[in-house]
């Protein structure tokens, strides 16, 4: 034969070959995807165990075929990239760190609530971060995350707090601890046990856990995934710790991001009945609840003020001073109560309320609770850096003044973080506003994706005290 003729001969069926094996590869593929999706459809209609403890152990012996759920002296801990660990709970999304020996259930935020530093402290007990997570007894305005939840406060337990002192990773344990709180930080020693940065406790942020060193340092979590000490000044992220109690049900759900484990019963009919956390339709825009008062609920825009050719409008604080002055022509205030306030498509449903802007002093003890000694009463405000979901948003005014110099205010800056800028400085404007909590709720489950959407049917505003 040829010689010419032979080699392509070869080089065809080498060709042939390939193609084959990529055709069988691409078709392998498919079907597994296919068995896995018809084993989790079949899996649906098992009827497993009502005990939420019990039954994400029976779906993971079932189906789990890389196991991300290990026991180890009784304790069930979702290691590596586990992604069948999801609750949605109080209007929070929760990861399950571990199945305790007495089948409670102890769960993190799956993202950061807000950015705090501990403050001149000893330890986690003493800290800004647990007066913002528990209530204080002895001071004011603190439990602000507790406040979230406190409805459903019924299904925790008190945690576990490990405040052991180390500066070796290696040496990392829980032999000193608190039981004293219900809401807690994360421990390094749950973090490695997880599996550190390759585990689905890494979410790409920076926030803090509950130990320290012998420097008076916190043991923190990087963006990589990493461990580090910080100085307490320094500002990191909050993922609030809570433990469910034992015997809690499953309502639904089977602990995919996409369709998390429900423990409780949410009927909402009118606003009073949402959660925190939860997102509604306003204005022709999604925005997001941050608190509930006496007859109202108070949210904050998950996105820029625009213009009508949907251009971000950008502005600055005021001319003046830092002072919340509605009569301050110049000040961002005065446009939101005026220009922003009069095309409100919904402003029957508004409600004047009070914005918190008091003095924050980032110099001193880092008291948070200290912006909340003064107060403006208007229908359309900023956030204060002490409320949830001010860092969602970057490249914006908070309401929260500077202790020492009246030119200059707190702003979420680009990269998300906490920062002073001149009252000068144009920004964009993330609005926050208080609705008249017996609006009725028309469609939606709360979602991001599925927001509520109200009926405008409120003839009267009145004031929020």
């Amino acid at each position: 034969m040829n010689k010419k003729r032979y080699k392509r001969k070869i080089k065809k069926q080498l060709i042939f070959n390939c193609i084959s094996i990529i055709v069988i590869c691409v078709f392998g593929i498919y079907y597994l995807v296919r068995l896995i999706h018809f084993k989790i459809e079949n899996d649906k209609e098992i009827n497993y165990s009502n005990i939420l403890a019990t039954q994400i152990v029976e779906r993971i012996d079932k189906y789990d075929i890389d196991n991300k759920l290990t026991l180890t002296n009784n304790i069930y801990r979702f290691i590596n990239d586990a992604d069948n660990n999801y609750v949605r709970f109080m209007g929070y999304t929760w990861r399950i760190i571990r199945i305790n020996e007495d089948k409670s259930i102890t769960m993190i935020t799956d993202d950061s609530i807000i950015s705090l530093a501990y403050g001149n402290i000893e330890d986690f007990t003493t800290s800004q971060i647990n007066n913002w997570l528990n209530v204080n007894k002895n001071e004011d305005n603190t439990g602000i995350f507790y406040n979230t939840i406190k409805d459903n406060e019924d299904y925790l337990t008190y945690n576990k707090t490990c405040l052991d002192t180390f500066n070796d990773i290696e040496t990392i344990g829980c032999y000193e601890a608190t039981n004293n709180y219900k809401i807690s930080l994360l421990s390094v020693k749950d973090y490695a046990l997880a599996g550190g940065d390759n585990s689905f406790l890494n979410n790409g942020s920076y926030f803090w856990t509950s130990n320290d060193n012998d420097n008076n340092q916190f043991w923190y979590i990087s963006s990589d995934g990493k461990t580090g000490v910080a100085n307490t000044d320094t500002e990191y992220g909050i993922r609030p710790v809570i433990t469910l109690k034992s015997g809690l049900k499953v309502l639904g759900g089977v602990g995919t991001s996409d369709d998390p484990y429900i423990i409780e019963k949410h009927e909402v009919k009118t606003l009073k009945d949402t959660y925190v956390g939860e997102y509604i339709i306003l204005n022709d825009s999604l925005w997001r609840i941050v608190s509930k008062g006496n007859r109202t609920i108070k949210v904050v825009s998950e996105d820029y003020i625009k213009d009508a050719e949907g251009k971000i409008y950008e502005e600055n604080y005021s001319d003046i001073n830092n002072l919340s002055n509605l009569d301050d022509k110049t000040s961002i205030l005065y446009y939101l109560n005026h220009t922003y306030y009069d095309n409100f498509k919904e402003k029957n449903l508004l409600i004047k309320g009070p914005y918190y802007n008091g003095e924050y002093d980032r110099n001193g003890n880092y008291n948070y609770t200290s912006t909340y000694k003064s107060k403006v009463n208007a229908y359309v405000g900023l956030l204060s850096i002490a409320e949830p979901f001010i860092y969602d948003v970057g490249n914006t005014f908070t309401i929260s003044r500077n202790i020492d110099n009246e030119l200059s205010i707190f702003v979420i800056n680009k990269d998300k973080m906490l920062f002073e800028d001149v009252i000068s400085t144009k920004m964009s404007v993330r609005p926050a506003v208080y609705v008249n909590y017996d609006a009725n709720v028309i469609s939606g489950t709360g979602t991001y994706l599925d927001p509520y959407k109200v009926g405008s049917d409120i003839d009267e505003t009145k004031e929020e005290k």
